[in-house]
């Protein structure tokens, strides 16, 4: 046992379970798409229950066809989820979009008459994961991106011109909501919907600095987090003077304070000159102009980009709350 445990420590690649044990299904059509592999949290004699073949490989093809909790108190609360996704045509929006919830043993809503048959009861949003009121503003909530139930809206927002930079423009509803997908799975990038009073007012993603192209550029410094806003159209009449300062102000309370962190780092493109300004009269210091590395990420390419780094720590941004 010595010996296996000396080897197995010592093997390359190291790190966690999941990144070697992966999802690699069969696949029943030839020419169909191929699946990205994603990590796997379970074994065969756990709850999530995902068979490899110890000793010839981690690659997993087997796992259960659906799980299903049952609320008997309240039937419209039960919950089911399949590996893959609910439509069995490749490339439709509903053929994968399951897949990250099955993966981390999560589910999504069922429906009083029966799982994966259409609601008759308002859809329930994800819960909140933070929420802070900003005097003469309103309320600001984060809660996570659902990646199937808010493409249409965030599909929206980033076509748009003015959404040049966040670099989806072009891409179908579909592709977008499964960008998302494959975000949710990560443990060191996080998309959001950021809300004002109810009403959508924002995209926000979180990332590790150190897990990111970003952390090649600058000294990542323990407590580090990186962000990403893109705000909501604006309406007919436009926005009155400071309404995007109070939402920030929100949303850098959810990184610093609700996450725990230290210091916020942004990297907006040079020529988003607004963006660079907007960041500047939020109190950030504004940092180097660096090259951004071209990487490939699963479902997307980011080609290399020019961008100016700025920084904000908790103890300017809110020095009256305690660290």
């Amino acid at each position: 046992m010595r010996d296996a445990l000396t080897e197995t420590a010592a093997a390359e690649p190291a790190g966690t379970w999941s990144d070697t044990h992966r999802l690699a299904p069969w696949k029943a059509l030839p020419g169909e798409e191929p699946y990205a592999e994603p990590g796997l949290a379970g074994d065969h004699d756990c709850v999530l229950c995902t068979s490899a073949v110890p000793g010839l490989t981690d690659l997993a093809a087997r796992g259960p066809a659906a799980r299903y909790v049952w609320d008997l108190a309240c039937r419209e609360d039960s919950r089911w989820v399949v590996p893959f996704g609910a439509d069995g045509v490749p490339g439709a929006p509903h053929h994968r979009d399951q897949l990250p919830l099955w993966l981390r043993g999560n589910s999504p809503r069922s429906s009083p008459t029966g799982p994966g048959s259409p609601s008759k009861t308002p859809r329930r949003t994800m819960s909140d994961l933070f929420e802070r009121h900003v005097d003469g503003y309103g309320t600001v909530r984060v809660r996570p991106l659902d990646p199937a139930g808010d493409a249409r809206l965030v599909h929206a927002w980033v076509s748009e011109e003015r959404a040049v930079f966040w670099g989806m423009t072009g891409l179908t509803r579909a592709q977008v909501a499964e960008i998302y997908a494959h975000m949710a799975t990560l443990d060191t990038h996080h998309a959001h919907l950021v809300t004002k009073d109810g009403e959508p007012a924002a995209l926000l993603q979180t990332y590790e600095p150190g897990a990111d192209r970003v952390g090649e550029t600058y000294d990542v410094r323990p407590g580090d987090i990186g962000v990403h806003v893109l705000l909501a159209p604006a309406g007919p009449a436009g926005r009155r003077p400071g309404w995007t300062s109070a939402l920030l102000t929100g949303v850098t309370a959810y990184a610093l304070l609700g996450l725990g962190r230290r210091r916020i780092v942004v990297d907006p493109d040079v020529r988003n000159t607004r963006a660079v300004e907007r960041f500047r009269r939020q109190g950030f210091e504004q940092g180097p102009a660096v090259v951004l590395p071209e990487v490939d990420v699963p479902d997307v390419h980011l080609p290399e980009k020019r961008a100016r780094l700025a920084f904000l720590e908790r103890a300017a941004a809110f020095p009256d709350d305690p660290a």
